[in-house]
């Protein structure tokens, strides 16, 4: 849970290389070292190398062909915080250059933006073969890689439409970029969830939480953005106890990686730390007796679960499967595999795409087999690469969740 979410600094993350006995297990589940041989592994690119990175600026590639995706650390048996060691090089490297495209794929609410002032437009030269093929030879964007589509403003004109009550506790609902521009359906869910619970919901579209930036090495770009997200929700904390994200990704940037990656280690980036939840673990902890009582069957019989990366870094278990499996009536199947291949933007280059595609091969087939009617996944560039890449519609457990609970109960 959070209060038990273990935080360091970055000098405590890069003094955990010590702890490193070389015993070989990261690289054995590591899904991009048994992808590609380019890739060396986490031991040798995060604590064995970082061993000599502080004693001199090397000239250095296999950082960048981390996806990031933290399951070295987690099977880690001492505790060695190697993703985050990895992620640490990446914003040091002597030889560091971003792509412009990867310099595009890190402002995704700039880019949001931009597309909804003419979604229909936008969503058909983004989709369009033509321009996917010259994006790619010009950019470096694969031309296959998972598109979202832009939806307008349509869950910023739902969100104005709320309504308050003074009997009501208020809470925060951080939205994200996904939601702003792409998944407003997920957004909406949300809160309707919250008001069903009995929330005065709060929200702010266009804050963006630079984990893209942050995953990817351009540091000075998020601390200077990261200053900003933390003094907006540090004045919505006069106004609520908690803060709720739809997005595992964003969700764990606010809960760590500010602290970790840049050490904005003042009281206001802990105070916001504290109070972030992702919405699922939020309801599961606080209204779970409600749900028991209220949750009904749907006419969906069978889903297939994925739980993302970022998910899994949060160290809170899975409390969205907790809260499906009150469903009657609904068979589940968990997903074996420990990444989607996507990796946030990582799968997004043409450069990485074979990486990503062949990562992504083991959940794929493991859906193949199941033949489920619906996927759930906690995280939306997960969401969009496996709905592309199996052709079954892929939802937010939160859209679920709404869909077994009775309509009425919901003012919105």
């Amino acid at each position: 849970m959070n209060d038990n979410l273990a935080i360091s600094s970055s000098k405590e993350i890069l003094g955990s290389m010590d702890n490193c006995t070389k015993c070989g297990i990261c690289y054995s589940f590591c899904p991009v070292a048994n992808a590609t041989k380019e890739f060396p592994g986490p031991k040798y690119t995060g604590p064995q190398t970082q061993r000599f990175r502080v004693i001199e600026d090397l000239e250095e590639f296999s950082p960048d062909l981390c996806n990031g995706c933290g399951v070295c650390t987690s099977v880690c048996p001492n505790d060695v915080a190697i993703t985050d060691i990895i992620t640490l090089a990446k914003s040091n490297l002597k030889n560091k250059n971003i792509s412009f495209l990867q310099k595009i794929l890190n402002r995704p609410n700039a880019v949001g933006k931009i597309g909804n002032y003419v979604p229909f437009l936008s969503n058909y030269i983004l989709h369009s073969p033509v321009f996917r093929y010259i994006a790619e030879k010009l950019l470096g964007l694969d031309k296959n890689a998972p598109m979202p589509k832009f939806s307008g403003k349509k869950f910023e004109r739902f969100a104005k439409k709320t309504h308050f009550s003074k009997d009501k506790p208020n809470i925060f609902y951080f939205s994200g970029c996904s939601v702003d521009h792409y998944d407003y359906k997920v957004g909406i869910s949300a809160l309707k969830i919250l008001d069903i619970l009995g929330y005065n919901v709060i929200t702010e579209t266009g804050l963006c939480c630079s984990l893209p930036m942050l995953s990817s090495g351009e540091f000075d770009s998020a601390k200077n953005r990261s200053k900003k997200i933390i003094a907006t929700l540090k004045k919505k904390l006069n106004q609520v106890e908690n803060i709720v994200s739809t997005s595992t990704s964003c969700s764990l940037t606010l809960r760590k990686k500010y602290l970790e990656y840049l050490d904005l280690m003042n009281q206001d980036t802990l105070k916001v730390s504290k109070s972030v939840k992702d919405v699922c673990e939020y309801i599961l902890e606080n209204h779970f007796d409600f749900l028991s009582k209220n949750i009904n069957s749907i006419n969906i019989k069978k889903v297939f679960y994925h739980g993302p990366c970022q998910l899994k870094s949060h160290s809170m278990g899975f409390p969205a499967l907790e809260i499906m499996r009150l469903i009657p009536d609904l068979e589940i199947i968990i997903s074996e595999a420990e990444c989607c291949g996507i990796g946030g933007t990582y799968g997004y280059s043409k450069d990485k795409s074979y990486i990503s595609n062949s990562i992504k091969k083991n959940l794929v087939e493991q859906i193949n087999n199941a033949k489920p009617d619906l996927i759930i996944c906690d995280s939306e560039t997960c969401r969009w690469n496996i709905e592309k890449s199996t052709k079954i519609e892929t939802v937010h457990p939160i859209q679920i969740i709404l869909n077994s609970l009775d309509r009425n109960l919901t003012n919105l």
